[in-house]
């Protein structure tokens, strides 16, 4: 489960840019060891899912880890990671 303390402190990481340092996915890793982080673009992530929480040039979709194979979800009760999925205005 992914609280929505987890999901300020992780966006707060991602502020002011932070978002677009190279190795942000890995820093996350290090900063809250157990949990997944991935990277992608948004243009990446299905329509039909809504963030579960969102920044400037970001958005954050959960990552359900605990069937067979791993899946993006917008529940926060199911995810155990978080996906990190880049924006851009020109969307």
């Amino acid at each position: 489960m992914i609280s929505a303390d987890f999901l300020k402190q992780v966006c707060d990481a991602l502020a002011h840019g932070r978002v677009h340092q190279p190795g942000v996915d890995a820093a996350l890793r290090d900063a809250f060891p157990g949990t997944p982080f991935t990277l992608c673009s948004d243009n990446d992530i299905p329509s039909r899912l809504q963030p579960m929480a969102s920044g400037e040039g970001f958005a954050l979709y959960g990552i359900n880890t605990s069937g067979h194979c791993a899946a993006l979800t917008s529940s926060a009760d199911s995810a155990s990671g978080v996906a990190i999925a880049l924006t851009d205005d020109e969307d």
